[in-house]
């Protein structure tokens, strides 16, 4: 296994449909990911930005190909082992932030080290710090919906990054927020990953994104390449 490589992929498969009727999303995609890296995949919409994250982050079986997380073929794996290594190696971050409404920004930031039986003591601490790094620290005890959409979308990125994985895949990160606050979200993110030698793989329709990042990838026709 090469250590500094955390994600890479061979031949991602996807299609939708039925024999007669198939919709070819995915058409041999590689890609490999090192430490440190943020990286980003550009598209239309309904070119399978989504779909590509949901193969690469073990969420959705492709049809054929291998994902390896850290040199572990995911989608060889049980369920159970399956669902173990998302969760020690994977955060997510979506344009909608998922976040839950009943509980405070603290409480949803808390919840992936609770849910892994880390006492609350230890996941209020560790909550306070990235609530602090992420500037969101004095919005700790509010609901979701109290909040902009900025702020949220900064809570959502310390509840994808509270159990330290190596890899973050943020789907459209920027793509509810303004100008300024997406700016703002875009900075945070690559900070983040020269901080703590943390991998990302955007999808994202943000061309201002997309340009700061190290290397870019383009989807269309079920395509995956590299932009030079």
């Amino acid at each position: 296994m090469n250590r500094e490589i955390v994600l890479s992929a061979f031949d991602i498969h996807r299609s939708y449909g039925s024999a007669d009727a198939s919709i070819q999303v995915l058409r041999g995609a590689d890609i490999t990911i090192k430490i440190g890296e943020v990286v980003a995949v550009t598209g239309p919409s309904g070119s399978g930005k989504s779909t590509l994250l949901h193969a690469l982050g073990l969420l959705e079986r492709p049809d054929r190909g291998k994902v390896l997380i850290c040199g572990e073929n995911g989608w060889a794996l049980s369920s159970r082992k399956r669902a173990e290594l998302r969760n020690r190696k994977i955060g997510f971050v979506f344009q909608f932030h998922h976040l839950l409404e009943e509980f405070t920004l603290k409480e949803n930031v808390m919840m992936p080290c609770l849910i892994a039986g880390e006492s609350s003591e230890e996941a209020s601490g560790k909550a306070d710090r990235l609530l602090e790094r992420v500037g969101i620290i004095h919005r700790a005890s509010h609901f979701p919906s109290r909040v902009s959409g900025g702020e949220k979308q900064r809570a959502a990125i310390a509840r994808a990054i509270i159990m330290k994985p190596d890899i973050v895949l943020a789907d459209e990160p920027t793509g509810n927020l303004d100008a300024d606050t997406s700016a703002g979200v875009e900075k945070l993110i690559m900070e983040l990953a020269e901080e703590g030698s943390r991998s990302f793989l955007l999808a994202t329709h943000s061309q201002d994104l997309a340009s700061a990042v190290h290397r870019r990838f383009s989807l269309g026709s079920g395509v995956l390449r590299e932009v030079k």
